[in-house]
């Protein structure tokens, strides 16, 4: 049965659970474990050492608070405020780990959440000057648990992770709340990492370090630079309540994501401002090439200074103005296989991008979406999904690129390819983009015949030898937001509804009519011309090509109009678009008036029925 304390503490502000515990056993004169005890605020009673998971600290149970309440006569407000709970909607790593205790689980290491307190100031736990905190110290704050608070914005100082004299880390075992609690009669800023010597383990556990943590340290690298100092207040800004909880909890995402990218590619993003020094991340991110290191690829430093240099980076790259550009550098389907960075550490970099993607601003989802698309698809091992934000469908994509467009934004690729294969490439990949799935896929809904050979790969092997990966990427942009500006045609319904069509012959007659030059002698005849000026037309009205142009019925019930019109459709179509030969160059102009009202009649009408109907009359 839990009873009232014989004193308790008033929390002090900011402070963490496993603090106050440390400082209400301090004046109690007692073990921690005793406080833990007699709170209920362990899992193992009887004669066993009390066992207190890191859990508690996220949120106390509601038996557990209505414990704790009982023995220290704090309020339900107080109690709460000595846990992480109130940070949850601005902090994800914070709501992941509590949907995992909630269902009775064991949390594991999370990479942006300390399971405990792994960072401290000394200026703040060596007190305000009050009695109380000149005699039990200052406070175990909860934002030294969150990795993105490295430096104390009052003292204006780095964080400091190990203790002055054993140099050992003041986490402590994973998952216990109190390193060694049973130890009485140690100060709450004194250290608690036991030390090597010893002649058994029972002895080493029982010596201590000790060394207080509360006073003066040397600060290696010089006090908090003003860059630093900027960055750390923007993340004290983003955790209070005057930042919406959104905003908050999107930056951290996108904060989480790309640092764990500029972890990776180190030192590709390492920052040149003069105030900060990386000295100390080289050291710390030299360390994880080790193929044998346990860390998540994207797990931040505890030491404070290495993790600010790539917060700061991060950060950096987040509030560009082109945030695509700013990534390009670090994406991982580049630096994956021509880096010499271990496949597995990108790979741990995807299976969390994969898992939080969706809590991730649209802004980044956006840009990262073209570097890592691989990550939007259909469930495991499923096809590719359209990206997000497109302001065109699929069907709005010319099997043929424009000329016009081509010309103004592929013109450095032409080393890679001709270009016509850079204009049937690139509507490949704007479908794609829209329709998602694969390559292949997205040139058959264009109607384009690939014939076993495939595309994208010349322009992306120049443009990588060229050292501008991204190059095509960006081009494609381009011409994206040139189609989106541009009117929005269904090529898709006029390929389909002309996939059986034929210009028919009393429509090349009045077409021959008007015209005023006879053919030469090597006219061929009419049906054979009329059939292959179908496939100009076809080519004017659907922005296709001439030979994925669909065979009209005719050619296709006989075998010699089928043997002539595989050569009459490319030449006929080649002096049309040539515009010299003086018999096509008179029809031109005729053929394509009647390109744009086929164009018009396709447009409205709703099946080939509907189609034949309006253009009989």
């Amino acid at each position: 049965m839990i009873t009232p304390l014989p004193r308790s503490l008033d929390p002090l502000a900011g402070e963490l659970l496993a603090g106050y515990v440390m400082r209400l056993a301090h004046r109690l004169d007692v073990a921690p474990d005793t406080v833990l005890r007699r709170t209920g605020l362990v899992d193992i009673q009887a004669n066993t050492q009390a066992v207190t998971r890191t859990a508690f600290s996220l949120e106390l149970p509601a038996q557990r608070m209505n414990d704790f309440l009982t023995a220290t006569r704090l309020t339900e407000a107080e109690a709460a405020a000595l846990t992480l709970l109130p940070l949850a909607p601005r902090y994800p790593p914070i709501v992941h780990s509590l949907n995992v205790a909630r269902t009775g689980k064991r949390i594991p290491a999370l990479d942006w959440l300390f399971p405990a307190a792994a960072r401290y100031c000394p200026d703040c736990l060596t007190g305000d000057g009050t009695s109380l905190q000149t005699d039990h110290g200052g406070p175990w704050k909860t934002d030294w648990r969150l990795p993105v608070v490295f430096a104390c914005s009052g003292h204006q100082r780095f964080l400091e992770h190990a203790c002055p004299d054993c140099r050992e880390s003041i986490s402590g075992r994973p998952g216990v709340l109190i390193p060694r609690p049973t130890i009485a009669g140690l100060h709450p800023a004194q250290c608690r990492a036991p030390l090597a010597h010893g002649s058994s383990p029972a002895r080493r556990a029982a010596q201590l370090c000790g060394a207080r943590l509360d006073r003066p340290q040397p600060e290696p690298g010089g006090p908090l630079p003003s860059e630093l100092a900027a960055l750390q207040m923007k993340i004290t800004a983003m955790l209070s309540p005057d930042t919406p909880a959104v905003t908050a909890s999107e930056y951290f995402t996108d904060l989480q994501m790309v640092s764990g990218l500029v972890m990776i590619t180190w030192p590709k993003a390492r920052p040149s401002a003069p105030g900060v020094d990386t000295h100390r991340t080289d050291l710390v991110l030299a360390g994880r090439q080790d193929p044998s290191h346990s860390l998540h690829a994207s797990a931040p430093p505890q030491d404070a200074r290495a993790c600010a240099s790539i917060l700061f980076a991060a950060d950096a790259i987040l509030t560009a103005a082109d945030l695509r550009t700013a990534l390009a550098p670090l994406a991982p389907v580049e630096n994956r296989t021509r880096s010499g960075i271990e496949p597995k550490r990108h790979r741990s970099w995807d299976s969390t991008y994969r898992r939080y993607q969706d809590e991730c601003s649209e802004r980044f989802r956006n840009a990262a979406e073209y570097l890592v698309s691989t990550h939007r698809r259909r469930g495991r091992g499923g096809s590719r999904l359209p990206h997000r934000g497109l302001d065109y469908s699929p069907q709005h994509v010319p099997a043929f690129l424009p000329l016009e467009w081509a010309e103004t934004h592929l013109g450095a690729f032409t080393e890679a390819c001709s270009m016509s294969v850079l204009r049937r490439t690139t509507s490949t990949f704007l479908a794609r983009r829209a329709l998602g799935r694969t390559v292949p896929e997205a040139a058959e809904f264009l109607g384009i015949r690939l014939a076993g050979h495939g595309l994208g790969g010349p322009i992306n092997r120049w443009a990588r030898r060229q050292g501008t990966p991204e190059a095509y990427e960006r081009a494609l942009d381009a011409i994206a937001a040139e189609l989106a500006s541009s009117p929005l045609i269904d090529y898709q319904h006029r390929r389909t509804l002309l996939v059986d069509w034929a210009l028919p012959p009393q429509a090349w007659r009045q077409i021959a009519d008007q015209l005023e030059r006879r053919p030469s002698p090597r006219y061929i005849s009419d049906d054979r011309a009329r059939l292959a000026v179908t496939v100009y037309l076809w080519t004017q009205v659907t922005q296709g090509e001439t030979q994925f142009a669909p065979k009209p019925t005719e050619a296709r019930n006989a075998p010699e109009l089928d043997a002539s019109w595989r050569l009459d459709r490319f030449t006929i179509g080649h002096w049309l678009r040539q515009n010299k030969v003086p018999f096509y160059r008179q029809m031109k102009p005729l053929l394509d008036a009647y390109a744009t009202q086929l164009a018009r009649t396709v447009d409205t009408a709703r099946s080939t029925r509907q189609l034949t109907h309006s253009l009989a009359n």
